[in-house]
């Protein structure tokens, strides 16, 4: 507050005297009420009044407000650069967050391979195991069939010895019997 009221003192000076100074050349001489149509002092006066007040106007107003323009300029210009700044940030965090995408979707790939992987392999176990039980079921069921057949050819051996020699074979003899007849089949290749 104290500039202004010292540049409104300045400005009021400034014009009083530059009008008392016309008032004291008299009517006669400033007749004509142009601007340069009084005498040189008026003009002399009016041209360091002006000055003066441009002087005033310079320290006091322009250049405040020229000082005021260049730090809103500075401000924006700080403004814009720490926007650059930010986007050159986000920008390179984007360039991460894609990397670390792709670095996820690589991994979940690997792992469902992985994962295909394992299921195959314990399908295939379990398919030899499948087929091991197979065999085993069938290498019991023909060891089964097998017997089975030993004994029937060992009744049927019974019963042509006991028709062909007419008399009945006592338990020991049928014996006897049945175990060289297998013996004798299992010597020539037995049955497959």
């Amino acid at each position: 507050m104290g500039k202004t009221a010292l540049l409104g003192a300045v400005v009021i000076l400034a014009l009083s005297c530059g009008v008392v100074w016309a008032e004291q050349a008299g009517p006669g001489e400033g007749s004509d009420s142009g601007l340069f149509s009084g005498t040189f002092g008026d003009s002399l006066w009016t041209v360091a009044a002006f000055l003066l007040l441009l002087g005033v106007l310079g320290k006091y107003a322009w250049k405040p407000l020229l000082k005021g323009l260049n730090d809103r300029q500075n401000h924006i210009e700080e403004q814009l650069k720490s926007a650059e700044d930010s986007r050159v940030q986000a920008e390179r965090l984007l360039d991460e967050y894609k990397q670390q995408g792709l670095s996820v979707v690589r991994q979940a790939t690997e792992q469902a391979q992985r994962h295909q992987q394992q299921m195959a392999e314990k399908c295939r176990e379990e398919a030899q195991a499948i087929r091991r039980r197979a065999h085993e079921e069938i290498a019991s069921a023909r060891a089964t069939a097998i017997d089975d057949l030993w004994k029937q050819t060992g009744d049927l051996v019974l019963q042509i010895g006991s028709e062909v020699l007419g008399r009945t074979l006592t338990e020991q003899d049928n014996q006897r019997l049945i175990d060289e007849a297998v013996a004798r089949i299992r010597r020539n290749g037995g049955l497959q």
